[in-house]
């Protein structure tokens, strides 16, 4: 059986996405666990996804541009 293989733009799309998905999983189990500080933990945690975000994206970014040098 073949082995499907993904560009290495995409592998990088689809595990910044991940992480994305499981940080606010994380987020959304510790507000419903603590609703006295739902609103707390939503703001860290919104602070947390965009850093996950252009964590992501920069590395987004930079594979596509190694790809393109290539």
């Amino acid at each position: 059986m073949a082995q499907m293989e993904l560009g290495a733009d995409k592998r990088e799309i689809a595990w910044s996405a991940l992480s994305l998905g499981v940080t606010a999983l994380v987020f959304k189990g510790a507000a419903w666990s603590y609703p006295q500080g739902a609103d707390t933990i939503w703001l860290v945690g919104a602070a947390t996804l965009v850093a996950v975000g252009l964590l992501g994206a920069r590395d987004i970014w930079r594979v596509r541009r190694e790809g393109a040098a290539a």
